[in-house]
């Protein structure tokens, strides 16, 4: 018994998977916007330093969300590159990120729709909009590249950014330029959200939800924050 009680108290500690209040994704003490930022700040240090914990990706989290459906406690809009994965990014597990994802992080009408969805439907407070460094589909939108198909709406999505990086940084070249494009590119995305998406800013406006922008490192695996 007494050995039964002591592995609990250590699963608990190390999150072997034993439910607990913080464990079980967004328990109504974490559903807001500083706890979710507190976590997500947290597991990315954890990831950069290489000491990932892994939470919440047992067997019996599976089952638990089967059961009672998902709870996110934030929502992330990022690229489709393969390089980032923000449940790894945030050292996060199973039901605890609603990630929404394209080339180019852009907000296209899927995007919106996907945060309208997350943040008043599931009503996560938290959305961050994370751009990354050495992004190749940006890159490929400053050196207008010859596209074709779909492409060439995504890469419209992603010109006003080039072009107001252009004003505000004109000395910049290179990868520079493409990493100060993709911050640009953040910050058009959280107005786009903002301006487009009439429910979503009232929900910012009256407390209940902050959306923030936020920059990974593709090398160092940091992400750095740029606020609201």
């Amino acid at each position: 018994m007494k050995n039964l009680i002591l592995f609990l108290i250590v699963s608990a500690i190390i999150g072997l998977g034993v439910p607990t209040a913080s464990a079980e994704n967004a328990t109504a003490a974490d559903r807001n916007a500083d706890r979710s930022l507190m976590l997500l700040k947290e597991g990315n240090l954890r990831f950069a330093k290489g000491t990932s914990v892994y939470p919440n990706q047992t067997s019996h989290q599976r089952k638990l969300l089967a059961i009672k459906g998902q709870q996110p406690f934030a929502s992330i809009i990022c690229s489709s590159d393969s390089r980032v994965e923000p449940v790894l990014v945030f050292d996060r597990g199973l039901g605890d990120l609603f990630v929404i994802r394209s080339a180019g992080n852009v907000a296209g009408s899927d995007t919106l729709a996907s945060v309208e969805y997350s943040m008043l439907a599931l009503e996560t407070p938290l959305l961050v909009v994370m751009g990354q460094t050495k992004s190749t589909i940006i890159k490929a939108a400053v050196e207008k590249m010859a596209i074709k198909g779909h492409m060439m709406q995504l890469m419209g999505k992603l010109e006003p950014a080039i072009r107001m990086t252009g004003i505000l940084y004109p000395s910049l070249k290179g990868d520079e330029f493409v990493d100060r494009v993709s911050e640009t590119n953040v910050r058009q995305v959280m107005r786009d959200i903002l301006g487009q998406c009439p429910a979503v800013l009232e929900k910012v406006r009256s407390g209940q939800a902050r959306v923030i922008g936020a920059v990974y490192d593709t090398d160092s695996g940091t992400v750095r924050w740029l606020g609201p």
